[in-house]
């Protein structure tokens, strides 16, 4: 079997498509930007560049993490699945972070290290998938399949993993939730005009502690910020913070 190393063919696949359809120079990752403002606005205002600077590096820090676990899932499907059936191209397209709100993927797997966490985000959510999108038919194909018990090892892990996400759907990390629906927020209103009020993890702190001051105290000790700094690299993975 063929294992895939990294994602660079898809993602310049990607960068292209990004590139025909909004003539954008936009020289970060191919990302969802948080920002209701264009990237353009930032860019040219000197006093950015090392906000921008630092953004790039956190987008790449989330970027990492998420097409890791997206080929261990692609590398551990077995060939005649619906879901390889798809082409890695198509795959990376219909699953990667382009195509989704953090917070369900956190929901279920807040240390991002469950394979099938990615495809079972959705599953677990409040709102589930659409059914009248493509990505939600091909994972009902790939369900049916896999309880057809075409491949039983594969079943086993499916099913492991499966359990491990509904789990944690009953008990999520909430803290971690509450960082990232804060920076989520913080994105939404800022006008990019000042650093005094950016989405970085000292605002993201702030705004909690604003909010809910005894909240945040049980999981921070405010004699040490190892907890917050371990939640905050754990939001990393989620979404693109400056921390």
């Amino acid at each position: 079997m063929c294992i895939k190393k990294d994602w660079n063919v898809e993602k310049e696949s990607l960068h292209q498509l990004h590139r025909e359809l909004t003539g954008s120079s936009n020289n970060l990752p191919d990302v969802s930007w948080p920002f209701s403002f264009p990237y353009e606005h930032l860019f040219k205002n000197p006093k950015m560049e090392k906000f921008l600077s630092e953004l790039k590096q956190a987008y790449e820090i989330k970027e990492k993490a998420e097409d890791q676990l997206l080929l261990k899932l692609w590398n551990l499907l077995p060939k005649d699945s619906p879901l390889k059936g798809l082409g890695s191209e198509k795959f990376y397209r219909f699953w990667n972070r382009l195509n989704r709100d953090p917070i369900p993927l956190a929901v279920v797997d807040s240390e991002l290290d469950i394979v099938h966490s990615m495809i079972l985000a959705d599953h677990f959510s409040a709102h589930g998938l659409n059914p009248k999108s493509d990505r939600f038919h091909i994972y009902k194909d790939h369900v049916n399949w896999i309880m057809q018990g075409s491949d039983q090892r594969y079943l086993e892990l499916w099913s492991k993993d499966f359990i491990k996400c509904k789990n944690h759907a009953k008990k999520p990390d909430n803290d971690l939730l509450k960082i990232i629906s804060t920076f989520q927020s913080i994105c939404i209103n800022w006008d990019g005009s000042s650093l005094e009020d950016c989405p970085d993890a000292k605002n993201v702190m702030k705004e909690i502690l604003h909010e809910n001051r005894e909240e945040l105290e049980n999981f921070l000790n405010s004699n040490d910020e190892y907890g917050w700094q371990k939640k905050m690299k754990m939001a990393s993975n989620f979404i693109p913070i400056i921390y």
